[in-house]
């Protein structure tokens, strides 16, 4: 049992997506990127990816990192209808414990934005 069962639907509906600053600030980094990927570590139901996608070039690769299938799961139907030419990978797996498939692997981008929870 993990401390977010069931909660992932509330998560999606009330926790705030990032400010247009922070989008615009994350969004620089990425300028010079012709097809970035941006790995969100802790994704819970993919606030970053849904904040940063106006943001993102349609060959962008999101790369979403949680170990709760269930917000993963919530992250994938938030995204899908917006996610266009865009790819997105999801990973059940602890963010400590991310291997990424293929050798070589870079992120242009790296989130973990609101990951930490106090137990």
């Amino acid at each position: 049992m993990s401390l977010f069962d069931s909660v992932d639907y509330h998560y999606a509906r009330y926790r705030p997506r990032l400010p247009d600053q922070v989008v615009r600030l994350l969004a620089h980094e990425l300028e010079e990127a012709e097809a970035p990927t941006l790995l969100d570590l802790g994704a819970g139901t993919g606030q970053v990816a849904l904040s940063m996608l106006p943001a993102l070039p349609p060959t962008a690769h999101l790369d979403l990192v949680d170990q709760d299938e269930d917000m993963l799961r919530t992250a994938l139907d938030e995204l899908q209808p917006h996610l266009g030419e865009r790819t997105s990978t999801v990973h059940a797996v602890p963010a400590e414990e991310f291997v990424p498939a293929q050798p070589g692997y870079q992120a242009d981008l790296i989130t973990c934005c609101r990951a930490f929870h106090p137990v």
